[in-house]
Parts: structure tokens; C-alpha cells; sequence
């Protein structure tokens, strides 16, 4: 044909034209998405390398990001330290409780003087024994009333509406 010139009566050119103009919008719209994808993936990256995301948080695609590869390094060398680390049981011998509670008579000994506790006896000392507190020390801190109505300043409205109540 030879020219820049289409009939658009031409059912085929016209067909060959839609179908080249989708393909061309497809196109470019995958181009969109893909550098919507990166762009998106860049952003997690920072801010995984940020501090901002954790690292057990991030996504798959950083599996092979250095800081990842030494992260799961690490991961495993502490896994592998704790997993020989043998946390010792502490046994302590019977004798070292203290107890005031003497045994009961068994016969073999003499026990002379020893009175087991009444169960309502108390093991533990009140603290307030400990606190010398009197009411005289609070009555430094507490203004008196007469005192309090002299500074106390009410607006008018709001004594008018106590007195509504």
C-alpha cells in the first residue's frame, strides 16, 4: 500500500489498530504495576534497614539482602550457644531453712521449754510497728476549715446554683 492514509470503513486495519492499541495498554500498564511493586519493595527495605519494620517481618524478596544472610547467621550461632548452656538446679540442703518452728517430740531427745506456736499467733511483724505515725502529724499538714472558708473564693452563679441543688 505505500500510505499514511486508512480508510475507516476498513473493518480489518481497524481491528489490527484496536487490538495493537490494547496490547500497547497492557503493556505499559504491567510497566506501572512493576515499578509500583519495586518501588514499594525499596520503601519496606528501608525501613526494615531502618529499625522500623523488624527483621522477622520482612518480606521474602529480602531473603538474599546481606543484612538478612547475617541476621539468620546469628540466629543460628545463638541458637546453637544457648542450645549447650546447661542451667545448674541449685539444691539446698534441708538444714540451711531456717524454720522456728521446733519439731515435734519424738521421744529420743529432751525438749524442755519448747511451746509450739498457737495457730493464731502471728510469724510476721505489723509494719506498723516500724512507722511512728500519729494524727497530730497529719493535722500540721490539714488547714483548718474556719481558714479554708476565709481563702476559698466561690463564684456568685455557682453558689446560686449549689443552692438550686
Amino acid at each position: 500500500m505505500g500510505t499514511n492514509i486508512c480508510s475507516l470503513t476498513d473493518r480489518e486495519y481497524m481491528t489490527r489498530l484496536q487490538i495493537r492499541i490494547l496490547e500497547d495498554y497492557a503493556d505499559k500498564m504491567d510497566k506501572r504495576i512493576k515499578t509500583r511493586e519495586a518501588e514499594e519493595l525499596e520503601r519496606v527495605k528501608n525501613l526494615v534497614l531502618n529499625g522500623t519494620i523488624p527483621l522477622c517481618q520482612a518480606p521474602p524478596e529480602m531473603a538474599d539482602h546481606p543484612v538478612m544472610l547475617i541476621d539468620a547467621i546469628c540466629n543460628k550461632l545463638i541458637a546453637e550457644r544457648r542450645s549447650k548452656i546447661k542451667i545448674p538446679t541449685v539444691k539446698i540442703p534441708t538444714f540451711l531453712y531456717w524454720d522456728d518452728t521446733p519439731d515435734p517430740e519424738s521421744g529420743l531427745t529432751i525438749q524442755k521449754g519448747h511451746v509450739f506456736r498457737s495457730p493464731d499467733e502471728q510469724l510476721c511483724i505489723s509494719t506498723e510497728k516500724y512507722l511512728e505515725y500519729t494524727e497530730e502529724e497529719e493535722e500540721k499538714y490539714i488547714m483548718p476549715q474556719e481558714e479554708y472558708d476565709k481563702i476559698i473564693y466561690i463564684n456568685p452563679l455557682v453558689k446560686k446554683l449549689l443552692e438550686c441543688e
